[in-house]
């Protein structure tokens, strides 16, 4: 065996090299990522102890992101013309088949972007436009905790706060390698993940728990996880909000943010896990931040237009040379500004090669098209950013295969084997903040109520609005009490809540609290703190359990018992009702400071 590992890696030096050759010699027989077509025939042609080897190493062979087809990507640009070619520098949001199809026949429009969806039904209608298309479609989406985050249907991860919690590296890439298998299964090429914006603004509307946390040496580490958890098994990765969006309190969807970091701060702080990510990664693309980043441009100008942001910092001083995205082109820090004609061509001239999401992408292309019969953006400009994204389509292997397998995308979204992964990661995200009262582990013999109230249930940016836990807590323990409150708090929904907590051995109160787009802020409601405060007036052994923004837990200096499980993934409320019951440890540690009290690595570790 020792001599077939010798001569293994004499003849190819690594599996991932031998994969490259073998793909680029024999690409008639492998098509990657999408078909094994030919494959048994191809093995019997290679070297006995090569076949051993590669019965014995789990490496994900038909997943691995493919060596670019040089070839392919000059032969496809050589044959467009310019309207064409800007068609591919759109990517609208596709929201509904037949205005996306006449995109697709009538703008040649290079991509889609989509949000919440059906499996089956979104596979489906991505099949029919990659059909309609002459060039090979890129498809993106916001899986920033799995596909399950938008896709009825598919898994839902810990999202990246929760992570962050877990201090593991590895948890990171696993949860990036499901996401990998049940994008592609859907036909999704890329992920808009993942965040690498420190969330160093506790008041930060709009990133807060999607950040893995505030120190940006940790933030950095489990980025660089996740980007190779993605791109090693087949899906191209994105590196947001360029060059940080943790230090605003301004959500950049509704009107433009700033960033108010000193240029040493900028640098250590918000710039380093990009820098990180870029030096030790080949990231697939960065997307951009739609603010003011002061340390760069003294004038008021959104990096996503700025030619200091990225053409001067990322691509020149950075070295950057894959894709770079823009964040959606609808978002009020664009739109409150600029007219969509004029942030267009300001954008592709600081060099950003796709547009995301323009409310009227045929507004978009008439306005590129235009600069460059005016001579402001020549036609090799436009050149540079198509072989970047034709060089994207061929890593995912779209040149050869841009079809998926409707029928079989059961056997790959939401199976229970995924569901056991998910919560194998997320056993290892919660956090035991406070147990003043040693509460926990709960006793069964205890009355226990468990309350749960809820914020924003609409517009959620990342969080559903699932709420499985008194069900989960009712699996632990059936004699549990349990109440769900309106998101409006009647004063009757109040006074009853009270009264069943004053009565009641251990209240168990779950706060799902969630990020909303242009919701200008994730604090609690007033109505809701003050329920907390009653409840913990009748009755001081009260469990607070956040299942969202962690930093609610700073308003409630009386509290005994705190756990943060970051967001309402099912698999987060299923462990943190077993580990209330001491069937699950609280192994995390705060990814971010609460108060002074509850600062950035505490954790109660549980036995």
């Amino acid at each position: 065996m020792t001599k077939s590992i010798n001569r293994f890696r004499r003849d190819f030096g690594s599996l991932p090299c031998f994969v490259n050759e073998l793909q680029k010699s024999n690409k008639n027989h492998v098509d990657f990522p999408n078909s094994r077509k030919g494959f048994g025939k191809f093995l019997k042609s290679l070297p006995s102890y090569v076949i051993l080897l590669l019965s014995l190493l789990p490496y994900p062979m038909n997943a691995q992101l493919l060596p670019v087809d040089s070839a392919w990507v000059e032969q496809t640009l050589g044959q467009m013309t310019l309207d064409e070619k800007i068609g591919q520098l759109i990517m609208p949001a596709h929201l509904e088949i037949t205005q996306s199809l006449e995109w697709v026949r009538l703008l040649k429009v290079g991509g889609f972007w989509f949000g919440k969806a059906e499996a089956k039904t979104i596979a489906t209608e991505l099949n029919e436009l990659q059909k309609a298309s002459k060039v090979p479609l890129l498809i993106a989406a916001d899986f920033e905790k799995g596909a399950g985050t938008h896709v009825d249907g598919a898994t839902d991860l810990p999202i990246n706060m929760a992570l962050g919690a877990s201090r593991n590296s590895d948890l990171v890439y696993r949860a990036a390698k499901l996401t990998a298998k049940e994008a592609l299964a859907l036909g999704v090429h890329v992920t808009f993940a993942p965040v690498l914006d420190v969330n160093n603004n506790p008041k930060n509307p709009i990133i807060n728990i999607r950040s893995f946390g505030e120190d940006p040496k940790l933030v950095a580490e489990l980025s660089l996880a996740a980007i190779r958890g993605y791109e090693e098994n087949g899906l191209l990765a994105t590196a947001k909000h360029f060059p940080g969006h943790g230090n605003t309190s301004v959500d950049s969807h509704s009107k433009l943010g700033m960033i108010e970091s000193g240029a040493a701060d900028f640098e250590s702080v918000e710039l380093l896990p990009y820098k990180e990510a870029l030096k030790k990664t080949q990231v697939s693309a960065v997307m951009t931040a739609h603010l003011w980043v002061r340390p760069i441009d003294f004038d008021t100008i959104p990096a996503t237009l700025s030619s200091n942001t990225i053409g001067q910092l990322l691509r020149n001083r950075l070295q950057y040379t894959g894709i770079v995205f823009t964040d959606a082109m609808v978002m009020g820090g664009i739109t409150s500004l600029y007219s969509l004609a004029d942030a267009s061509v300001k954008t592709i001239h600081a060099g950003c090669d796709i547009i995301l999401w323009p409310g009227n992408p045929a507004t978009s292309i008439e306005a590129v098209k235009n600069a460059v019969a005016a001579g402001f953006i020549s036609e090799e400009r436009i050149n540079q950013s198509v072989k970047r994204i034709l060089r994207a389509k061929t890593q995912v292997g779209l040149h050869n295969n841009r079809i998926v397998d409707t029928e079989k995308i059961g056997q790959h979204l939401g199976t229970e084997e995924n569901y056991k992964e998910a919560k194998s990661i997320a056993v290892q995200c919660l956090t035991l903040v406070r147990d003043d009262l040693q509460l926990l582990p709960l006793s069964p013999s205890k009355k226990v109520l468990v309350l749960t109230m809820s914020t924003r249930t609409r517009n959620a940016a990342m969080s559903r609005t699932l709420v499985s836990f008194p069900a989960d807590m009712k699996r632990q323990n059936t004699s549990v009490d349990t109440l769900v409150l309106s998101e409006s708090l009647s004063p009757i929904e109040v006074k009853d809540a009270v009264e069943l907590a004053r009565n009641a051995d251990v209240v168990v109160l779950a706060a799902f609290v969630r990020i909303v787009i242009g919701g200008g802020t994730v604090e609690l409601p007033e109505s809701h703190k003050g329920l907390v405060e009653s409840i913990l007036k009748v009755n001081p052994k009260t469990v607070l359990v956040a299942f969202g923004n962690p930093y609610i837990g700073g308003s409630f200096p009386q509290l005994s018992t705190y756990i943060c499980a970051y967001d309402n993934a099912r698999v987060l409320q299923d462990v943190v009702a077993e580990a209330l019951y001491g069937n699950v440890k609280f192994t995390g540690k705060l990814p971010v400071t609460i108060s002074e009290k509850m600062r950035f690595g505490d954790g109660i570790m549980t036995k």
